[in-house]
């Protein structure tokens, strides 16, 4: 049976704390690109929802790691728009206007 990473599971009827789940795992990948560089580096876009895409955009911004656009396979994360829906990972954390805000991300 093939593991499927979370960036690349389909995300029919997921909830808010899915996403929320979601987000802490691309939170940790990114947090720990010192370790994680081969993950990171074969990350396909591509294969992502555009929630997926805004959450790991996000994620970069906020940190301000945007270095990590710099990589060939993460350039394209550059040219995200804002969601048009919100999408809500919990009811508790980020208020004050941010990069996840002006994505549509909210917490």
């Amino acid at each position: 049976m093939l593991n499927t990473k979370p960036y690349y599971a389909p995300q029919n009827d997921w909830s808010s704390n899915d996403y929320y789940s979601l987000h802490r795992y691309l939170h940790r990948l990114v947090l720990h690109a010192d370790r994680k560089k081969d993950e990171i580096a074969q990350l396909d876009i591509q294969r992502m929802s555009d929630k997926t895409k805004v959450l790991l955009y996000c994620i970069i911004s906020y940190y301000h790691l945007e270095q990590l656009f710099e990589l060939a396979n993460l350039q394209k994360l550059t040219e995200c728009k804002p969601l048009s829906e919100p999408l809500v990972l919990s009811s508790h954390g980020l208020k004050e206007e941010n990069v996840y805000y002006k994505m549509n991300v909210m917490f």
